[in-house]
This record gives C-alpha cells, structure tokens and sequence, in this order.
C-alpha cells in the first residue's frame, strides 16, 4: 500500500513492515487531487528540506490553474495527523493510481483492510458546523452526506478509533461518544459501534444498513460492501449495478449458508416474478431486524446448505400449499425476526418444473417456525476464517493529560508522583501495573472539581494483554471510564468483543459538563484531552441525553363506527388490511384518537353495538334517554427499552389531555401490551401483536369487544387456535 508522509507530503510504497498510520474518510468533492497531483509536489518537498509542507507552499509552487481545492483537505489532514505524531496517513484520492486498473482493484479488495489496520480514522465532515453539539436539534450533523454514501459505511465499521471533524476541522466527536446519534442516523445497532463484530449479524442486517446509502456508479453499490461480507471479486465497471450485486450474493453464498439473504421485498406493487436473489441492497430496506437463519437445521433429507450453479440457485425448502393457487406454496426461509417471527416467501411452481419468487414485493411474517422431518444426515462445516487486524504489543509509554482551551480555568491540584508539567494545561506522567495515578483539577470562584484516574494492568494468563484503564471521578464517586485494551498476540481471545470506548462524560454543578476524550497518536503515548462544556455553550444541549429509536406501530384506519383522527395518520398504509403506520419517538408514548360523531341517545346508536347487544332499539332509548353517548375513545401506545406498550380509556378532552393524565404514570404502563375499558357498556380490548408482513413496523394494534375482561383472549392462543381451525379445513 502507499502511503503519504505527513511532512513532506511525498507517497512511498510498503509491501511489509507497514508503519502507524492515520486514515482519512471523506466524501469526494470538486477538484479532488489525484495520485498524479501528489506526484507533481515531489519537487517542492525537496526545495522545503524535509520541512512539513503547508498550503501556502502549494500555493506558491503551483499555478493558479492548478490549484485544486482538494490540496486544503489533505494539508489539514496531514497536520491533524502529525499532532498527533503520525509520520504517515492514507488518502484515497491521492495514495491509488486510479489510472491503473489493475491498482484500482487491488486498492477496493483492500480498502476494509485498510481502514481496519489503521490506528485512528479521521472524518472530515465538509458539510457540518461544530457551532452545536451533534445531539443539539439545531445541528447539522445527521444531514451529513457522509451518512448517505456508500463507501463511507464500510469506513465506519471497519476503523476502531474514529474521530469526526466539522467543515473547519474542529473536532466534534468521536464514534463512541455520539455512537447513539449514529445508531439512529444510520439504524446500525450501538453495540457494533462499540466493537461488536459485524459477522455476528444476519446477512439481512448488514445489506439494511446499506440500502439506502448512494455511490456515484451503479457497480460501487456492491462493490463497497465486499470487506463487510468478507468476500473478493474483480470489479467489472459497466457491468451495471444489478449485475454487480448478483455476483457479490453470489459470492456470500460461498462462505455463508445464511438464509436471510433472501429476506428481501422488492418495489410494492412489483408483480414480476423473479429468482432468490435480490437486485440491489434498496430491497433489505426493511430487513433490519431479520436475524441469521439456523444454518444447523436439518430440511427433509439434505442439510440447510445451498449452492448456486448454472441453472440457478440450489435449496431445500419447507413448503406449504397457498390457499388460491395450487402452483403457488409458502417457503420457510429458516430465519427469524428480533421478536421470533418467522419469515415467509412465496414461490411458484412452473411448467419446467423450476420454481419462481411470486409476489415478490410481499414477505409473510408467521409467529411459528413450520415443522421439520427428522432427519438424520451428518454434515461437516468448515467455519469461515475470521478477518483480524495486525495487532502490536504496545510498551509500557507516556500518559498525558491535555486541558482544552474551554477548560483551562481548572488548575492541576495532586498530580501523580514524578509527573511533570509540560505546559500551563498539560501534564505528563507514566504509570506503574496495577496501581492507580490520579490528578485532580479544582476551580476555586465555581466550587467545581473532578479527577481523573489512570490505571494500568496485565490482564492476561497464557497471552499477554495489556490494559489502560482511566475514570472520571466527581464528588468521590466513579461517573464514567474509558477502557483500552492495547496489546496481546492473541487479542480476539479476550472475549467476543471488546468496546472501543475512547471518550467519557461527567455532570458538574449548575448543568456544566466535562468531558475526557482518548486521543489516538502515531507513537507510543496516551493522550487524554479534556473538555468543559458550559450551559450557555450551544453544543452542551444534548451532550448528556441518549437519542433512542422509533418504534413503529400498524394501527387500524377505522374499528366499527370510530375512524382515526387525520392528525394521527400518515402517508404509509396497507389498503388491504385497513391499516395505517404510526411511529413511537424512543422512551416516549403517542395518543391515537378514535371518533365517531357525537350524537343523543334513542336517535342513533353506534351499529356494532346495536348489532351486538340483543336488545330492541326501545329498550336502549329507555336505558340511555338524556344520556350523550361516549363518541371517542384513547389508545395510548408507546415504547421503553423497545419493548412496545399499549393503554386504552375513553375518558379525556382531547389526545393533549388524555397525554398530560398519562405522562406521570407511564411507568406503570411499561410491558403492558393489553388493556380493557368499558366503551357503550361494553369492554373493548386493545392488545399489541407481531405485523404479518416484513416492513418498517414490526408490532400491530389490534381492537376487539368483550364480555368480560376475563374472557379476553391471549393473543397467541387466539391465533394458535385459529391456525388449528384452518389446518382442520384444509
């Protein structure tokens, strides 16, 4: 790989023995340089003798005409990087010789590799203001196209240490610290951004989290998840988009026997039929909670493992017949949802003998698996060989402790024994195995103090791992840590995963904030930078809250004669289910209202309640004369942890009044998932089910009267009875 000194901005190749090196992510503007354009400096490194290059070198050296903007974007990077006392850093747009093709192919079968070797990844955000703090409403962070395109995902996966920089390079963030602001933009889980490896999740899972992202050619859609499914394959540009990603399935399926690929809907209303294979990854789009499929199952007489070969895809299949059509059978694909659903495609049977994906806009969702035969057929796996990085044992090297201007009111009250002050606001020191160096910092006019302690160890029995931990202390008490292993041979034999947190949080008197933040260096030291953060600073709005997921809901458009208010809907809906999609802010509740007119007793009467009540009209007017009848009715539906909840009444003014009663007990209501209220004289029941069909919403609403609450069925039993009942028919 080539790599671009930090100084002289000259690009040397390394075939071994590769050096620390930073990393940039970007996304590609105007006048990006190129391979060639760093070339062309090679002259003016050697009249700056081995000085650092800056920009106005470049500008003095280079006509107008060829004065690109991209040369600012490197400039800055190389400073940022050699700061931090990185000799090397890796650009794309300057370190491949895109003219050659072979390079070119070499260099994106490389690039996770790439981006996972390095020490730290830095993301420079040319569309972003650190004016606010990215959880700030008022940020323009989650806009960023660098959220939207395509190669930067497997950039933000594969780097361990990454740290965000806005349009004039100042930091803003870093992965872990805002890995909850990421998690909702890009709906990846937080746990991968903390260091979960990513095979530890389905196909389907991982083709989500690029289904909506955008490549500037149609090929790179597939091409840049090639080192996330760990597989290669020769870029053919101009083979088309589609063609593409047929071959990068294609390839999985040679390493992986994970079902979930095919758990894909295509465009709604698409009535082509089509093979197993998904076209693009826009059609995962609702795959996200679809987990791996239990590849040790046993089908029939065969094991669970496919192939693909000339004459198309090779599987053994649970089939059942469908209702309307006797060519056309519901398949298993072994795999199931986060709430254990299972999920169906259809397939039709042609003339050929083949099969087709019929309906291929629609995914069934079953809250059982389908029955399998017992077979006994042993079959061998081999298990894929995981990707690891090169891994260096670090020696035991320098601690510092770095103020930031916003911070430098704190003064150094206890350093640890034989540390030294290198400047006003920063302060070196070493530690020793197992024992603790503490500083504490104090500002007398606030009344605020924190400490922050450095602790070493060597965790390791038979290998040798090496472990830096540090901790924010306020008011005595440990408020956060930032853990980092840092050296071994074997270091995936620590445990599964490992958090790569490099960033720590802590609350001061008077809403005043502080924060720690690790900073990764090409040598050998540990720099921890400290921040402050004041009420009256715009990017301490949201520092401390955690931003959590929406939860959708399918609720009904209408329950006998009460319709849902138009507020509560919105533009996606299943016309054939007479429902519609409602989303749930994370940790939050919303209140649907259902209305019928209001109108008098004994001139009209709801019809479901007329039809159900074994009564004459004249009896009911003599019961409800001088009565108004009850017109609305509340359903409250909300989520805690995302686990759905759900509370009905048809008491309150309106959806802000029924919310206001509500909002102090709501945590009474969590796990609640039915709940009972007497409408008309009658009960109503409403309970929260898994949708049938694989999109957005995974829970749906559903209404039902009752006699008495203790006759109210379980919503499982119900439907395992009504499954019995058509088993029986059939």
């Amino acid at each position: 790989m080539r790599l671009l000194n930090t100084e002289t901005l000259k690009v040397r190749e390394f075939f071994t023995e590769i050096p620390r090196y930073a990393i940039l992510s970007h996304t590609w503007e105007d006048e990006e340089i190129t391979f060639q354009d760093i070339q062309s400096l090679a002259t003016l490194a050697d009249t700056c003798n081995t000085r650092q290059v800056t920009f106005s070198d470049i500008q003095a050296f280079l006509p107008p005409a060829q004065l690109k903007k991209g040369y600012m974007k490197v400039v800055q990077a190389c400073v940022r990087a050699r700061n931090n006392a990185f000799d090397w850093i890796w650009i794309d747009s300057c370190c491949i010789n895109k003219e050659s093709s072979a390079e070119l192919s070499e260099a994106i079968n490389s690039m996770y590799q790439y981006y996972e070797d390095a020490v730290v990844c830095y993301v420079y955000l040319f569309d972003v203001s650190g004016k606010c703090h990215p959880r700030n409403h008022k940020s323009n962070f989650k806009r960023s196209k660098w959220f939207k395109r395509g190669w930067t995902l497997q950039e933000l996966l594969a780097s361990k240490y990454i740290t965000f920089f806005d349009k004039d390079w100042t930091k803003i963030g870093t992965r872990w610290s805002l890995r909850d602001v990421i998690s909702v933009i890009t709906t990846i889980p937080i746990d991968v951004l903390e260091g979960r490896p990513i095979d530890k999740y389905s196909v389907a899972q991982k083709m989500s989290w690029a289904a909506f992202r955008e490549t500037t050619r149609p090929e790179d859609k597939a091409y840049c998840l090639m080192g996330i499914f760990g597989v290669s394959m020769p870029p053919i540009y101009g083979e088309g988009g589609e063609k593409a990603f047929m071959r990068l399935q294609q390839e999985i399926i040679r390493v992986s026997d994970d079902r979930s690929i095919f758990a894909w809907i295509s465009v709604y209303g698409e009535r082509e039929e089509r093979g197993l294979l998904a076209r693009s990854p826009w059609e995962f789009r609702y795959s996200g909670q679809v987990q791996a499929s239990h590849t040790d199952a046993i089908i029939g007489n065969s094991p669970s493992s496919y192939s693909f070969n000339n004459n198309g895809l090779h599987i053994h299949l649970p089939l059942e017949m469908h209702n309307s059509h006797s060519d056309v059978f519901l398949a298993s694909l072994l795999c199931q949802t986060n709430d254990s659903s299972s999920v169906f495609v259809y397939l039709r049977r042609t003339t050929g003998g083949y099969y087709v994906r019929h309906d291929p806009d629609r995914a069934v969702l079953r809250p059982a698996s389908p029955p399998l035969n017992d077979v006994r057929e042993l079959t061998v796996r081999e298990e894929p060989i995981r990707r690891k990085g090169r891994t260096r044992i670090h020696t035991t090297g320098k601690k510092v402790v770095n103020l930031l201007p916003s911070a430098r009111h704190f003064v150094c009250s206890q350093a640890p024994p034989g540390a030294s002050i290198s400047t006003e606001f920063s302060v070196e020191f070493e530690t020793s195995e197992s024992q603790s160096a503490d500083l504490t910092y104090e500002d007398p006019s606030k009344n605020e103090a924190f400490t922050l302690s450095a602790v070493e160890c060597d965790r390791g029995r038979w290998t040798f791992h090496i472990t830096l931990s540090y901790f924010l202390r306020i008011g005595g008490e440990d408020v956060d840590s930032i853990v980092d292993y840092h050296g071994g041979h074997d270091f995936d034999a620590i445990q599964d995963y490992q958090p790569c947190a490099d960033y720590m949080l802590g609350s001061l008197s008077n809403s005043r904030f502080v924060s720690a933040c690790l900073e990764m260096r090409g040598d050998e030291k540990k720099v921890v930078e400290v921040d402050y953060l004041s009420p009256e600073d715009s990017r301490s709005e949201g520092v401390s809250t955690t931003v959590h997921p929406y939860l959708g809901f399918w609720v009904p458009f209408a329950f006998g004669s009460y319709k849902l208010q138009a507020h509560d809907l919105v533009c996606t809906h299943w016309a054939e289910y007479n429902t519609t999609r409602v989303n749930v802010p994370g940790s939050d509740f919303r209140v649907l209202e259902y209305t019928i007119p209001v109108v008098k007793a004994g001139k009209y009467f709801a019809p479901e309640i007329k039809r159900e009540r074994n009564e004459s009209e004249a009896n009911q007017r003599d019961k409800l004369e001088g009565e108004v009848l009850p017109s609305t009715f509340y359903v409250a539906v909300g989520c805690h942890q995302s686990v759905p909840w759900a509370h009905l009444t048809s008491e309150g003014k309106s959806t802000d009044d029924v919310r206001t009663h509500l909002q102090s007990r709501k945590e009474d209501l969590y796990g609640q998932t039915s709940a009972t209220a007497a409408i008309f004289h009658r009960k109503l029941r409403v309970w929260i089910g898994p949708a049938t069909k694989l999109d957005w919403a995974f829970h749906m609403l559903h209404f039902e009267w009752v006699q008495d609450e203790s006759e109210a069925m379980d919503a499982k039993e119900k439907e395992e009875q009504d499954s019995m009942a058509i088993d029986c028919k059939e």
